[in-house]
Formats: structure tokens, C-alpha cells, sequence
């Protein structure tokens, strides 16, 4: 072991009259600890968020959704070698009663072996395997269901916007759906306000007879074989419709909620990197603090020949031995606070608010790199001014008055 290593690590044990210096290392180690578990936590629930709102967007949104008001070309659009599947929806709005009470919802018709190909709506319901949705058979989301008292099977009226013709004048039409499904999307957006029917029913219940007119939206969903290729074939897709249609990834569909959640994860890596950043100012003071205290061991040093370097590289290692005691302890604390997070949910989210009531974790190899790197450079850079300082002292001038 080089001299400069044994002094650095010599000079960082417990002294006897100088509690005072032991206590501000401990203080400094601790800093850095807290400041890298917390970083490692907040990381990994912000990005736990972003997946886990992903995956469950994913499982109600194809990747590619085309949208207009009069009928798509489906045929044109599969012919792209991009593409994997497609499914054609109607999107509108209604009022389901069921007894006496009455709930506002969206409407989405589909066709149900073709949505099951772009999106993951076989895999959210309740309970009982779902294989069919017939003409007067309706999916209800969790919320929707409990809101209107309703369960498998139950009978719905629904309220459209379309009007007939009667003798007592214009009324809203109603149809009656039997409840087929009951799914569970994870986003309470849509378990709360969202129901499905069959996509030829859609069609026809929509279409005002009167003004010749659809009362709601046509659309047609993708799936790629490759998710990667969504902006090429966005654009591929602009180019060959033109404006009369709107195409938008699902990305773009959720373009505030992911803006907002990139933001706040980057806030929050810049806020929690202070408490590292101060931490690291202990660190300064510290090894200021002992280069005082050691001033005449410092004197003979370089009285007996050792270089300014060296003085400097034995307290430049204190302050790095010091950082990475802190990141060690911090990163895995971090890890154990992370892991029982996830596993035990000790806190719980309202649903109203957040599109999921329970905190997820993900931790990736790239966010702990990143942590790592911040922790890293941080107190390379809190080692540095020290040590120099200390480097600079004039060994006669010690020795004389030390």
C-alpha cells in the first residue's frame, strides 16, 4: 500500500479530542447517503410510473389511430409492409340508465376479433373468458359498473344523440344492451367513462337518418410489427390520406401525460442531486477542517520530501473514500427501500387523481448508471479544492507556528 493511502485512510479514523471532526465525517458520509438512496427511489418511481402507464395505455390504444368523418380506406392502409393488423372503431359519446340511475359515458364500437389483434383488450376483463361481443351485447369498464349498479349480464338502456321521429316530436333514440363484460384497464380515466359495443351496431345506432350525418367519429386502429417504426409510418400514412384525415401515434394521443411526467422526472433528479451537492460541501469543510488539524504532520511531509502532489492526492482520497462509503451504503439502501416499496404499497394512491392506485418501482440498469455518474462527479469535483488547498501550505510556516 502506497503512503499516500495508508496517511488517507489513517487520517480518517476517530481521534481521540477531536470527536468534533469524526462527527462532521459521519455527517458527510450520511449525506451522500440519503442523497443517493433517495435519488435511486425517486428515479425508480418515476420510471415505474412512465412504464406502468405505458403498458396499461397500451392495452386500450392500437399503436397507430386514424381518424375521420367519413369512411377509411382499409384495404390501402394494410397493403403497408409496416403493419401488422388493423381494426376499424366508432367513437361517440351516450347516457347509460339502469334503474334510476343515469351516467354519461364514450362509446366505442368495435369489432371484437379484429380490436384483439391491435390492442390488449382481451386481457383486461374481470373475470369470465370473453370470445364475443354480439349486437345488442355491451363491455362496461369496473367504475361504470359499480356507478350504475350493474353486473354480468344486467340490462342497460342507453340514450343517444341520435333523434327519431314521433308523433309527440324529435326524441333521443334508445337501445338496450345486455351486459357481456366487465374489464379492468388500470387507468381509472377509462374504467370510470368508458364502454364498448359491437362495431356494426355502432354504425347503424349513430346514424342520423334525418340529416344523413354519423353522430360520431370513424376511426381505425394499427398495430406495426415493429413499434419502432410508428413515426415512419405516421408519416406514410400522412402522405397517402392527406388532410381530410388525422393520424396520430398513441404517443401523440397522451402527448400532455407524457410531457408532463418527463418534466417532473427531470425536476426531480435536479432537486434531489442538491442533497448530494450538499452533502458534498460537508466534505469540503471536513477535509478543510483536517488539513487544519494535520497542518504539522503536513509541515514534516514535505520537509522530509514528499511533493505537493502527494499531499495532495492523500486528501483528494480521503474526500473520495468518503464519497464512495456514501454511494455504497446509499445505493443499497436505495435498492432495499425501492424493493419494499414495490412489494408491501405502503402508501396509496387515489385513483381520482392518478391513473393507477399504487406506486410503482422499476429500476434500470441506465437510471443507476446515471445515479452513480451524478454521485461520482459530484464529489470528484468536492475533493478537488481541498486537497489543493491544503497542498499549497508552506511547510516552514507550519513547522514555525504549527
Amino acid at each position: 500500500m502506497k503512503f499516500t493511502t495508508f496517511l488517507a485512510i489513517k487520517y480518517l479514523k476517530p481521534q481521540k479530542n477531536k470527536i468534533f471532526s469524526y462527527v462532521s465525517t459521519i455527517i458527510a458520509v450520511l449525506g451522500i447517503t440519503t442523497g443517493v438512496a433517495t435519488l435511486i427511489v425517486t428515479m425508480g418511481v418515476m420510471s415505474g410510473f412512465h412504464r406502468e402507464i405505458r403498458n396499461r395505455l397500451l392495452t386500450m390504444y392500437p399503436h397507430i389511430v386514424i381518424t375521420g368523418v367519413s369512411d377509411i380506406p382499409e384495404v390501402d392502409i394494410l397493403r403497408l409492409k409496416e403493419i401488422d393488423a388493423g381494426s376499424p372503431f366508432v367513437y361517440s359519446q351516450a347516457i347509460l340508465k339502469s334503474k334510476d340511475v343515469v351516467y354519461s359515458t364514450v362509446v366505442k364500437g368495435i369489432d371484437f376479433e379484429k380490436e384483439k389483434k391491435v390492442s390488449g383488450i382481451k386481457n383486461i376483463f374481470v373475470k369470465d373468458e370473453v370470445i364475443e361481443l354480439k349486437d345488442n351485447e355491451i363491455f362496461l369498464g369496473k367504475e361504470l359498473a359499480q356507478n350504475l349498479n350493474l353486473e354480468m349480464y344486467d340490462e342497460v338502456v342507453m340514450i343517444l344523440p341520435t333523434q327519431v321521429r314521433t308523433p309527440f316530436g324529435d326524441l333521443p333514440m334508445t337501445e338496450k344492451f345486455f351486459v357481456k363484460g366487465i374489464f379492468k384497464s388500470g387507468i381509472f380515466e377509462y374504467d370510470n367513462n368508458l364502454c364498448y359495443i359491437d362495431y356494426n351496431k355502432a354504425k347503424k345506432i349513430f346514424f342520423d337518418k334525418q340529416t344523413k350525418t354519423f353522430n360520431a367519429v370513424l376511426g381505425f386502429g394499427i398495430k406495426l410489427k415493429n413499434d419502432n417504426d410508428i413515426n415512419i409510418v405516421v408519416k406514410k400514412l400522412s402522405t397517402m390520406m392527406g388532410y381530410i384525415y388525422k393520424i396520430m401515434s398513441w404517443e401523440q394521443l397522451n402527448y400532455n401525460l407524457f410531457s408532463a411526467l418527463k418534466l417532473e422526472r427531470t425536476m426531480m433528479i435536479i432537486i434531489v442531486s442538491l442533497i448530494i451537492l450538499v452533502a458534498c460541501f460537508v466534505i469540503v469543510t471536513n477535509l478543510m477542517m483536517l488539513g487544519i488539524q494535520k497542518s504539522k504532520d503536513i509541515g514534516i511531509l514535505i520537509a522530509i520530501g514528499s511533493t505537493k502532489n502527494e499531499i495532495k492526492k492523500i486528501f483528494f482520497l480521503q474526500g473520495i473514500i468518503l464519497n464512495i462509503i456514501g454511494i455504497i451504503s446509499g445505493t443499497v439502501l436505495g435498492l432495499v427501500l425501492s424493493f419494499l416499496i414495490k412489494k408491501y404499497q405502503f402508501i396509496k394512491l387515489p385513483k381520482e387523481v392518478y391513473y393507477i392506485d399504487k406506486i410503482p418501482v422499476y429500476i434500470s440498469i441506465l437510471d443507476l448508471i446515471i445515479i452513480l455518474l451524478i454521485a461520482i462527479l459530484v464529489g470528484i469535483i468536492a475533493s478537488i479544492y481541498p486537497a489543493k488547498k491544503v497542498a499549497q501550505f508552506d511547510p516552514v510556516e507550519i513547522i514555525r507556528y504549527g
